[in-house]
C-alpha cells in the first residue's frame, strides 16, 4: 500500500505484519517494512518502538541518533537500530530507503554482535546488496499481498541477521588475516591435547598476540582461548560417550594436567560434570 507518513513522497510503500503469540515466543518476526522517497521533512523521533529496524541506503542521506551518538548514513551503506531506546532519524534532501522493523528470538544477540562488529549502529558493508535484495523480496511479498507464513518469514528474517553478523568487506589484508584465522584454528585442532599458549599459537601465524586475539575474536565470535577449551571439551564429550577411559586419563588426553581444572571448565559450559555428562543420556 502506498505510504502517507509526513515526508513521504509518492510511490513510497508501506505494509504492516502482526506476529501471532506463538511467532513472538519463539520466531522471529516483522512488524512492519517499505520503500520509502523521502523529502526535507521527513524525520522519525520514538521513546521506544518495541522492535529493531534495519536499513538499506538507496540514494541521499539519513542522519540517525541514539544513545547520544549521531551517523550519518550515505548510500549503500546499512543500518541495525534499537528502537527499544529513544532515538530519532531524518532524511537530510531527497532519501530513498529499504526498511523493516523486527524483533523475536535473540534478535538482540545478533543487534549486539553486529553493531560491536561494524563499530556502531550504521556501517558500509560488503553484504550491504545481499540485504538490499533480501528486504526487497519481502516488501514485493507484502505487495503482492504474498508474505509467506512465519515459520517462512522467520527463516527470511534470520538470513538476513546472519547475512550481516558474517558480513566484512574484502580486502587483500582480509584475505591474509582470514588465512591467518584458518591456520590458527587447524592447529587448534591438531595440538589440542597439548600444553599450548595464545603465545604459540600467534607464533605459528606469525601475528602479534594482541593482534592476533582481537582479529581471531572478530572472526569466529569467541577468544582463541576459549576455541581452545570448547574443542578440548568436544573430544572430552566423545571420549566420555564412546570409551571406559577414566575421567582423569580422558582430562590428560585433552590436554588438561589437573582433573579439578578439566571438571570446572566441562561443567561450566556443558551444565553437567563429566561423570553426570557420561551418564546422561544423549
Amino acid at each position: 500500500m502506498l505510504g502517507h507518513e509526513k515526508g513521504t513522497c509518492s510511490g513510497s510503500d508501506l505494509y504492516f505484519s502482526t506476529p501471532s503469540a506463538a511467532a513472538t515466543r519463539m520466531l522471529f518476526y516483522m512488524t512492519a517494512c517499505g520503500y520509502y522517497f523521502t523529502n526535507y521533512d521527513y524525520l522519525i523521533e520514538r521513546e521506544n518502538n518495541h522492535n529493531f529496524l534495519i536499513f538499506y541506503i538507496s540514494s541521499g542521506r539519513l542522519s540517525v541518533t541514539s544513545g547520544g551518538r549521531t551517523i550519518v548514513a550515505e548510500p549503500g551503506q546499512v543500518g541495525f537500530l534499537d528502537c527499544h531506546t529513544p532515538h530519532e532519524y531524518h532524511t537530510i534532501g531527497h532519501t530513498e530507503f529499504w526498511w523493516l522493523h523486527l524483533d523475536g528470538s535473540n534478535t538482540r544477540q545478533f543487534y549486539d554482535a553486529v553493531t560491536e562488529r561494524n563499530g556502531g549502529f550504521v556501517f558500509p558493508s560488503a553484504a550491504a546488496q545481499a540485504v538490499q535484495q533480501m528486504i526487497y523480496e519481502i516488501v514485493s511479498a507484502c505487495r503482492t499481498d504474498q508474505l509467506p507464513h512465519e515459520a517462512k518469514l522467520s527463516n527470511m528474517l534470520y538470513q538476513i541477521l546472519t547475512t550481516l553478523l558474517g558480513s566484512e568487506d574484502v580486502s587483500d589484508n582480509q584475505n591474509a588475516q582470514t588465512g591467518n584465522i584458518e591456520a590458527a584454528v587447524q592447529y587448534i585442532k591438531d595440538h589440542y591435547s597439548e600444553r599450548i599458549s595464545l603465545e604459540d599459537i600467534a607464533n605459528y601465524v606469525n601475528i602479534s598476540q594482541f593482534h592476533f586475539a582481537r582479529v581471531f575474536k572478530k572472526s569466529c565470535g569467541y577468544s582463541p582461548h576459549e576455541f581452545l577449551i570448547l574443542t578440548r571439551i568436544n573430544h572430552a564429550k566423545h571420549l566420555l560417550k564412546t570409551s571406559a577411559l577414566p575421567i582423569k586419563v580422558i582430562a590428560q588426553m585433552v590436554g588438561y594436567q589437573n582433573i579439578t581444572t578439566f571438571t570446572n571448565a566441562f561443567s561450566n559450559r556443558v551444565g553437567l560434570s563429566p561423570s553426570a555428562f557420561r551418564k546422561y543420556p544423549i
